[in-house]
């Protein structure tokens, strides 16, 4: 594939929000690339292996369609997906599918190290590709990288952290394991109702994911000899597709800046002595686990947060919890507040009433004093509040979705980015807010 000098829209960042986005964006008839640092597509969903898709329903409505249904069933279609549970590499395999139907262009193994601007309008990105700069420009930019990174390096408004403290999201190193007896393991959890989150239920279907969170007298027991680091605090996890097999959100690492080299480095060592000591626990005394092995862990730990857009609106924690609706929606949510603290602060789960939802303006995807640059997935416009609920990859893929059509429309009418008409982006995305 060759890479040309120039393109109607150019998307950074790979995961559900960058496909998304480029797909929307191809679909429209514009010319797209997609910017990857890694080798593959997927982001969270791939490189840190998240799984499952977070509640996107309401009283039996799916509030996230298009391009993300789209890619579920691409995944369902390589049997790589159960009820909202996949593989890592099945999503690889249908997002490139979904990408090669819109005609998309796309850039692996590449970083960007600088942005081109003049004014408010970004020119081009200097990426760094096989020890070699390029500059490649666009008519319109999307930041889908998770980290903010051409507001960064472009000198754009960003924030990060809590508005007070400045702390930001626990991260967790996910990991697989296989060989699972998982009727002895739910035979167990049955009896033992007791160590276990009182959110659970316990009428388990195997033909549908199980999920399975608490073993807190495991974890005191293996704290207090010296055997856990005393960071983790529960072990949970969630059956996959083949039987036998979990995906696992139990590590929790904290007191680190994703946004730094240096605190990743330290969270990826924190994260896989974590896991080593996890699975040595589940081995050697929960019932279920006896002949069960590690898979895989992540290419790298998960990531919650760290920067934010300054946008033309700012979604807060009283919209999500409010259930906001806004004249220029462009997409729903139902996910509510969710906080994993850091050292000295309390972790949160707010849910929404049941049959609640909230909206998401346009206007929260794009950039403050940018012409042509627009965001979409961890880095949208929020206070950490509205960040914590619109993070999870059903609404990031939405997001993208948003973006990638509003790039487009300005593209094609040579327009700065907030001179399209709301109800244009609106017309194209409508399945994704019609109720």
């Amino acid at each position: 594939m060759k890479i040309e000098n120039k393109y109607d829209v150019i998307v950074v960042g790979g995961g559900i929000a960058g496909v998304s986005a480029a797909v929307r964006a191809g679909k429209e008839k514009a010319k797209a690339l997609l910017i990857e640092h890694y080798g593959f597509v997927g982001g969270m969903s791939t490189a840190g292996m998240v799984s499952p898709f977070m509640k996107h329903q309401v009283n039996g409505d799916t509030l996230v369609k298009g391009i993300f249904q789209d890619i579920e069933n691409e995944m369902r279609k390589r049997n790589g997906m159960i009820d909202n549970g996949f593989y890592a590499n099945t999503f690889r395999t249908a997002a490139y599918h979904l990408l090669s139907e819109a005609n998309c262009s796309i850039l692996f193994n590449s970083e960007i190290i600088k942005v081109n601007r003049i004014d408010n309008r970004i020119k081009s990105l200097t990426v760094l590709v096989e020890n070699q700069q390029i500059d490649i420009e666009a008519d319109v930019f999307i930041d889908t990288t998770g980290d903010a990174q051409i507001l960064y390096l472009g000198d754009f408004p960003w924030v990060k952290g809590d508005e007070s403290t400045g702390k930001l999201q626990a991260l967790t190193l996910f990991f697989r394991m296989g060989n699972i007896d998982i009727q002895k393991a739910t035979d167990y959890v049955k009896n033992h109702k007791d160590d276990f989150f009182k959110w659970m239920t316990y009428d388990f279907d195997f033909t549908k994911i199980i999920s399975i969170a608490g073993y807190f007298s495991n974890v005191k027991k293996a704290i207090e000899e010296g055997r856990l680091n005393p960071d983790v605090e529960y072990i949970f996890f969630t059956t996959l597709p083949e039987s036998g097999e979990g995906s696992f959100n139990t590590s929790n690492i904290l007191g680190m800046d994703a946004s730094t080299s240096e605190s990743l480095t330290q969270a990826e060592m924190i994260g896989r002595n974590q896991v080593y000591q996890v699975v040595q626990i589940l081995q050697n005394e929960i019932p279920g686990f006896e002949n069960s092995y590690l898979l895989e862990t992540a290419v790298q730990v998960g990531v919650r947060e760290t920067r934010r857009a300054v946008g033309d609106y700012i979604v807060t924690g009283n919209d999500i919890k409010n259930g906001s609706k806004f004249d220029d929606a462009i997409a729903r949510g139902c996910y509510g507040i969710d906080i994993h603290g850091q050292k000295d602060e309390s972790s949160r789960m707010e849910d929404l009433e049941e049959g609640q939802y909230y909206e998401i303006p346009l206007r929260s995807l794009i950039v403050k004093d940018a012409d042509n640059l627009l965001v979409a997935g961890r880095c949208i416009s929020s206070t950490r509040e509205g960040h914590s609920a619109l993070r999870i990859m059903p609404t990031s893929a939405a997001t993208g979705e948003a973006c990638g059509a509003l790039a487009a429309l300005a593209s094609k009418n040579s327009s700065i980015v907030r001179e399209i008409n709301p109800q244009e982006v609106r017309e194209i995305v409508k399945h994704n807010i019609t109720v």
